[in-house]
């Protein structure tokens, strides 16, 4: 079985169990995923904080981003780049931003892209996923909108911290993981907070 098919076999199960989730469940884990991140040095010193609009069953970020603002960081959330190859803008975010629907239906930050920060500027990129395991590997919705925008950081050791946010039902014992996949430096889930070295 190669890995495309395995992902793919992943992500299909990940999400039933995501779905199955009722929302009392879904705003209590919020709650507590905000929780978790807030106790964390390495969010708590991030002056620039890229984050997401929880969409498709994720775990609810409603939260996480009243947490960077009371944190007094800026926050930034993606925008796609409408041609290849799949890469992202982070666009500044505050809860009045102008917003518009991109061609999967999430919200974005309707700004000009002049207004984009450079990547490499983040101090800590939340990122999204559908699973992960505990060497840091990061299984997401397969268009590699993450792993390119960031990929020519990732051996600069000044680059952002890349923390993953989901369910702990989204914890694999391990992960199939290619070349171009981004390695995380952490992911909290509502329940723990788990760092990665590299």
């Amino acid at each position: 079985m190669n890995n495309k098919i395995t992902k793919s076999q992943i992500r299909q199960r990940i999400r039933l169990d995501r779905n199955l989730l009722s929302e009392l469940d879904v705003a209590g884990a919020g709650e507590q995923l905000s929780a978790q991140l807030s106790k964390h040095l390495i969010i708590q010193q991030g002056k620039k904080v890229g984050c997401f609009l929880s969409f498709d069953g994720e775990i609810c970020t409603k939260q996480t981003l009243s947490l960077i603002n009371q944190l007094g960081a800026h926050c930034y959330l993606p925008k796609l780049r409408p041609y290849k190859p799949n890469r992202l803008w982070f666009m500044p975010y505050h809860p009045s931003a102008p917003m518009t629907n991109n061609r999967f239906g999430i919200a974005e930050v309707n700004l000009p892209v002049s207004q984009a920060i450079a990547v490499s500027k983040l101090d800590v990129v939340l990122l999204p996923l559908v699973a992960f395991d505990l060497q840091g590997n990061r299984l997401g919705m397969g268009g590699g909108f993450y792993d390119a925008t960031f990929s020519h950081l990732r051996s600069n050791k000044n680059r952002p911290a890349f923390i993953g946010l989901a369910y702990q039902l989204q914890k694999l014992d391990s992960l199939p993981s290619d070349s171009w996949d981004l390695p995380l430096d952490g992911v909290c889930t509502e329940s723990n907070f788990y760092q990665f070295t590299h």
